[in-house]
């Protein structure tokens, strides 16, 4: 029987990375995405199916999760995300609302609305967390917040869903070389400075590529005895000790 994999936000970055590693290792990929010809271009070029689906709706998630009613699902990837970089005194009731209702309601609510097509299939979940829920950076407070719910979630779904035989786990990445950079305020022209001023602090000398991201969602997704853990994809960052005279 063919494997099933649904990817959120496999449109672009690294749920298209994984969406197309996983087709090349023969799941039957669906991708979702809330931008309608975005989502069919990547949808196009990977050979995979393609569902509309805004992560902030639960009307969408609801859709969503019912096209995997009959048939089950193998593996999901909650991948879909926003990222903004607002200072405290400036982030409005509404931004905080988008950013909670995308990053940490909306995989839980799918991974409820999936409950009965995970088990059936024995499916495996890995949500997308980020290293800044776990390092402090400048005006990512509700950013950080929210990767934070995502690692809390996970290890308690992991133990509560353990019985149904359906793992939970996260992906950690640290700075990846996808456009969500850009969306999180840094201007183009600022692009190539920014991207050196990361380098710099990364033992590996260099940001990730989605790709890489993509290989530890998979293995994470593929290691059968692994529930209830964060993986950090962070080139070494997370280990380092700061440098001198560096707080």
């Amino acid at each position: 029987m063919k494997k099933i994999a649904l990817v959120t936000g496999g449109n672009s970055g690294i749920g298209y990375a994984t969406a197309k590693l996983l087709k090349e290792k023969g799941y039957e990929v669906f991708i979702s995405g809330r931008d309608a010809n975005r989502l069919q271009q990547a949808a196009d070029e990977l050979g995979v199916n393609s569902v509309l689906a805004d992560m902030s709706k639960p009307d969408d998630i609801k859709k969503l999760a019912a096209t995997f009613s009959e048939s089950g699902l193998d593996v999901l990837v909650n991948n879909a995300g926003i990222a903004k970089l607002i200072s405290l005194d400036k982030v409005t009731l509404e931004e905080f609302s988008e950013v909670f209702d995308i990053n940490v309601r909306g995989p839980i609510l799918l991974i409820k609305e999936l409950l009965l097509s995970l088990e059936k299939r024995q499916g495996s979940v890995t949500t997308i967390s980020s290293t800044a829920a776990g390092k402090g950076f400048p005006n990512s407070s509700t950013y950080a917040a929210s990767k934070g719910g995502v690692e809390a979630f996970t290890r308690a779904l992991a133990i509560e869903l353990a019985s149904k035989g359906i793992r939970i786990n996260a992906v950690c990445p640290g700075a990846t070389d996808t456009p969500i950079l850009i969306k999180m305020g840094v201007k183009p022209e600022d692009f190539a400075e920014f991207k050196q001023s990361v380098e710099n602090t990364i033992p590996l000398r260099r940001i990730g590529k989605p790709e890489e991201v993509a290989h530890v969602i998979v293995a994470q997704l593929e290691a059968t005895y692994v529930t209830g853990v964060v993986w950090i994809v962070d080139g070494g960052l997370s280990a380092a000790m700061p440098e001198p005279g560096v707080k």
